[in-house]
Protein backbone atom coordinates (compact mmCIF):
# COMPACT_ATOMS: atom_id res chain seq x y z
CA UNK A 1 0.00 0.00 0.00
CA UNK A 2 1.47 3.54 -0.93
CA UNK A 3 0.29 6.34 1.01
CA UNK A 4 0.08 8.66 -1.57
CA UNK A 5 -2.76 9.86 -2.48
CA UNK A 6 -4.88 12.91 -4.06
CA UNK A 7 -7.62 15.15 -2.69
CA UNK A 8 -10.48 16.03 -5.59
CA UNK A 9 -14.08 16.88 -6.28
CA UNK A 10 -16.27 13.73 -6.39
CA UNK A 11 -17.72 12.77 -10.02
CA UNK A 12 -20.00 10.75 -11.00
CA UNK A 13 -17.94 8.11 -11.58
CA UNK A 14 -17.49 7.72 -8.13
CA UNK A 15 -21.02 7.14 -6.66
CA UNK A 16 -20.25 3.09 -6.24
CA UNK A 17 -17.43 4.29 -4.21
CA UNK A 18 -19.08 6.94 -2.50
CA UNK A 19 -22.00 4.56 -2.34
CA UNK A 20 -20.14 1.44 -0.46
CA UNK A 21 -18.57 4.21 1.63
CA UNK A 22 -21.89 5.37 2.97
CA UNK A 23 -23.09 2.39 4.00
CA UNK A 24 -19.43 1.24 5.45
CA UNK A 25 -19.89 4.59 7.87
CA UNK A 26 -23.08 2.92 9.60
CA UNK A 27 -25.71 5.30 8.63
CA UNK A 28 -29.01 4.47 9.23
CA UNK A 29 -30.33 2.98 6.03
CA UNK A 30 -32.42 -0.13 6.39
CA UNK A 31 -34.61 -0.74 3.18
CA UNK A 32 -33.59 2.81 1.90
CA UNK A 33 -30.46 2.23 -0.04
CA UNK A 34 -32.37 3.33 -2.87
CA UNK A 35 -32.45 6.82 -1.36
CA UNK A 36 -29.32 7.39 -0.83
CA UNK A 37 -27.86 6.26 -4.21
CA UNK A 38 -30.41 8.76 -5.62
CA UNK A 39 -29.55 10.85 -2.96
CA UNK A 40 -25.93 10.80 -3.85
CA UNK A 41 -26.12 10.85 -7.68
CA UNK A 42 -28.53 14.58 -7.16
CA UNK A 43 -25.69 15.86 -4.95
CA UNK A 44 -23.03 15.01 -7.58
CA UNK A 45 -25.24 16.93 -10.29
CA UNK A 46 -26.26 19.51 -8.29
CA UNK A 47 -23.29 21.64 -7.07
CA UNK A 48 -25.77 24.16 -5.17
CA UNK A 49 -26.65 21.34 -3.12
CA UNK A 50 -23.01 21.00 -1.81
CA UNK A 51 -20.19 19.05 -2.94
CA UNK A 52 -18.00 15.70 -2.17
CA UNK A 53 -14.36 15.62 -2.11
CA UNK A 54 -12.30 11.90 -2.05
CA UNK A 55 -9.05 11.48 -1.54
CA UNK A 56 -7.75 8.92 -3.96
CA UNK A 57 -4.60 6.25 -3.51
CA UNK A 58 -2.89 4.21 -6.36
CA UNK A 59 -5.76 1.11 -5.19
CA UNK A 60 -9.11 3.78 -5.85
CA UNK A 61 -10.84 5.93 -3.45
CA UNK A 62 -10.03 5.57 0.10
CA UNK A 63 -11.94 8.78 2.10
CA UNK A 64 -14.59 11.58 1.55
CA UNK A 65 -16.47 13.65 2.79
CA UNK A 66 -19.31 15.89 1.95
CA UNK A 67 -19.57 19.55 2.42
CA UNK A 68 -23.04 21.63 2.85
CA UNK A 69 -23.39 25.28 2.86
CA UNK A 70 -24.80 27.54 5.58
CA UNK A 71 -25.20 31.33 5.18
CA UNK A 72 -24.20 33.34 8.04
CA UNK A 73 -26.00 36.95 8.08
CA UNK A 74 -23.46 37.70 10.74
CA UNK A 75 -20.69 37.41 8.26
CA UNK A 76 -22.28 38.14 4.91
CA UNK A 77 -20.68 34.95 3.96
CA UNK A 78 -21.26 31.14 3.36
CA UNK A 79 -19.69 28.48 6.24
CA UNK A 80 -19.10 24.93 4.84
CA UNK A 81 -19.73 22.46 6.61
CA UNK A 82 -17.47 19.04 6.59
CA UNK A 83 -20.13 16.37 7.20
CA UNK A 84 -20.16 12.43 6.61
CA UNK A 85 -16.65 11.97 6.97
CA UNK A 86 -15.39 8.77 6.28
CA UNK A 87 -11.77 6.88 5.62
CA UNK A 88 -11.55 3.22 4.92
CA UNK A 89 -10.06 1.08 7.81
CA UNK A 90 -6.86 0.27 6.29
CA UNK A 91 -6.15 4.01 5.57
CA UNK A 92 -6.93 5.86 9.42
CA UNK A 93 -4.18 7.80 10.50
CA UNK A 94 -1.81 8.02 7.23
CA UNK A 95 -2.75 11.67 6.80
CA UNK A 96 -6.47 10.83 4.44
CA UNK A 97 -8.34 13.45 6.49
CA UNK A 98 -5.69 15.52 6.24
CA UNK A 99 -5.42 15.21 2.57
CA UNK A 100 -8.81 16.99 2.11
CA UNK A 101 -8.85 18.89 4.78
CA UNK A 102 -6.54 21.15 2.78
CA UNK A 103 -7.98 20.54 -0.24
CA UNK A 104 -11.02 22.06 1.08
CA UNK A 105 -9.05 24.59 3.16
CA UNK A 106 -7.51 25.89 -0.13
CA UNK A 107 -10.76 25.76 -1.94
CA UNK A 108 -12.98 28.02 1.01
CA UNK A 109 -9.68 30.37 1.04
CA UNK A 110 -9.77 31.04 -2.40
CA UNK A 111 -13.87 32.07 -2.45
CA UNK A 112 -14.59 35.61 -1.25
CA UNK A 113 -17.84 34.37 -0.30
CA UNK A 114 -16.73 31.79 1.68
CA UNK A 115 -16.67 33.09 5.66
CA UNK A 116 -15.54 29.43 7.41
CA UNK A 117 -15.23 26.02 7.59
CA UNK A 118 -17.25 23.90 10.78
CA UNK A 119 -17.67 20.51 11.14
CA UNK A 120 -19.46 18.55 14.05
CA UNK A 121 -18.01 15.57 15.60
CA UNK A 122 -19.29 13.29 18.42
CA UNK A 123 -17.81 14.34 21.82
CA UNK A 124 -16.56 10.59 22.46
CA UNK A 125 -15.33 10.08 19.11
CA UNK A 126 -11.69 11.15 20.33
CA UNK A 127 -9.68 10.40 17.34
CA UNK A 128 -11.45 12.28 15.39
CA UNK A 129 -11.51 15.33 17.74
CA UNK A 130 -7.68 15.16 17.81
CA UNK A 131 -7.00 14.97 14.10
CA UNK A 132 -9.73 18.05 13.53
CA UNK A 133 -7.53 19.64 16.56
CA UNK A 134 -4.39 18.85 14.04
CA UNK A 135 -5.22 20.59 10.98
CA UNK A 136 -6.54 24.01 13.59
CA UNK A 137 -10.02 23.64 14.27
CA UNK A 138 -11.20 24.09 18.09
CA UNK A 139 -14.36 22.37 19.12
CA UNK A 140 -16.98 22.39 21.91
CA UNK A 141 -19.07 19.60 22.60
CA UNK A 142 -22.40 20.24 21.28
CA UNK A 143 -25.80 18.43 21.43
CA UNK A 144 -27.61 17.86 17.70
CA UNK A 145 -31.53 18.55 17.83
CA UNK A 146 -33.65 17.65 15.18
CA UNK A 147 -36.76 15.78 13.64
CA UNK A 148 -36.16 13.61 11.15
CA UNK A 149 -39.30 13.32 8.63
CA UNK A 150 -37.33 10.64 6.49
CA UNK A 151 -35.94 8.13 9.23
CA UNK A 152 -37.61 9.42 12.34
CA UNK A 153 -36.58 9.53 16.11
CA UNK A 154 -33.18 7.58 16.63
Amino acid sequence: MTDVMTARHATPADIDSLFRMYVESGGRLGSRRGLLREGLAALLSNPRLGFIVVAEAECGVVGMLRVAFEWSPYRNGTFWWVENVYVAPDWRRKGVYRAMHKFVYASAAADAGVCGIRLYADGDNHAARRTYESVGMSGKIVELFEIDFVYGKE
